[in-house]
């Protein structure tokens, strides 16, 4: 029997890339750059509801801005995204007269609400370090730093907002914005100044805890994880095209809108890490709040009469004719109207007394204290 020839054709295909670079569209920067942006966005926000729910945690201010800003960039993005699709990242020769100011309109409101979120992601971490001191001076710092970012976001949101032509503020090519680099620059000062406030309210907030030094470089390791936010502030502020604005700005401004989306996105990342159990746990722990319950606790006054706010209940003790500077703060876990209060009425005597200095770390499982010396 005579073989029959026969041949296989290999296939291999060469499928077109998913964006291309050229001189005339810079736009795959954008496409590629926003929607991994945005998925580790999502990602981190589901990790964040994640440990909400494991461990029941309420709901603060915080949260609330923290939601609130992952919500507007999960918005910002789709604009960017849908202003791609328009023409986003070309040349403006490749674009119809219609779809350039479409373009230039979408561009416009990402701006908008890029400074919104922003501006609400950083206030969160504020709000959250707040929730986590009792100190009064700390509170104080940390009120006046809530209402500076708060101030800087309406102002930088309005800054970019008149922009240009005050009739039609969105329309950048052919305009005049004076001073718009210079804005751009106060802008980015303070958001570098707020990130470093951040950083060093946690260190001066973590200095007056009796605890380990591990333990305090974790925390501070967790929020200095915005440190990177400034070289992300830096590449965004060295890749804005100031002639190109007015020009050309759908394609000489597609780096700058990548470092934009960087920005902003890890902003959220970076307001997410400090809520990770490990870290939130030993710091709320040292200053008597409760990471499992909200960060708070309840009180018990001299007399042993006890206020319940949670499975871990905190008492503040106080020598009677002291001032605030005798506040001393235990946590009492187990069945509530059990706590130890016998030695509250002591009068102040020291008689018989053996004084140690002691570092606890309180865990929420009743079952599971553990002291150290």
């Amino acid at each position: 029997m005579s073989e029959i020839p026969f041949s296989i054709a290999e296939s291999n295909p060469q499928y077109p890339p998913f964006a291309v670079v050229t001189e005339s569209d810079h736009s795959a920067w954008i496409i590629i750059a926003t929607p991994l942006c945005l998925s580790c966005i999502l990602i981190f926000s589901l990790i964040n509801v994640f440990i909400r729910q494991t461990n029941r945690v309420r709901a603060g201010l915080d949260e609330a801005c923290l939601a609130s800003a992952t919500v507007l960039a999960c918005i910002q993005s789709s604009v960017v995204l849908g202003a791609c699709a328009k023409g986003l990242g070309k040349s403006i020769e490749l674009l119809s007269d219609r779809s350039l100011i479409k373009v230039q309109q979408l561009y416009y409101v990402s701006n908008l609400l890029f400074v919104v979120s922003l501006g609400l992601s950083k206030i969160s971490v504020a709000f959250l370090l707040l929730r986590l001191t009792p100190q009064k001076e700390h509170m104080r710092i940390l009120h006046g730093i809530i209402a500076s970012m708060a101030v800087w976001t309406v102002a930088s949101t309005f800054t970019v907002a008149l922009q240009c032509n005050l009739s039609h503020p969105w329309i950048l090519i052919q305009e005049s914005c004076p001073g718009v680099f210079l804005r751009l620059k106060l802008i980015s000062v303070f958001d570098i100044a707020f990130e470093l406030s951040l950083v060093g309210v946690t260190i001066y907030l973590v200095s007056d805890l009796k605890a380990a030094l591990d333990m305090k470089w974790t925390v501070i390791f967790a929020f200095s994880m915005r440190l990177p936010l400034i070289v992300a502030i830096g590449f965004r502020l060295a890749t804005f095209n100031v002639a190109g604005l007015t020009t050309n700005p759908t394609i000489l401004q597609a780096e700058y809108i990548t470092w934009t989306q960087t920005e902003l996105a890890y902003s959220i990342i970076a307001a997410t890490i400090p809520r990770l159990r490990p870290f939130i746990k030993k710091l709320a722990t040292n200053y008597g709040a409760n990471p499992a319950n909200g960060y708070g606790g309840g009180h018990a006054n001299e007399t042993g009469d006890e206020q319940q706010s949670g499975s871990l209940q905190m008492l503040t003790l106080r020598p009677k004719g002291k001032g605030d500077e005798y506040n001393y703060r235990i946590w009492s876990g187990g069945v509530p109207g059990k706590t130890d209060v016998a030695s509250v009425g002591s009068c102040d005597s020291q008689h018989m007394i053996i004084q140690k200095d002691l570092a606890w770390e309180v865990d929420p499982d009743p079952n599971r204290r553990i002291g150290s010396v």
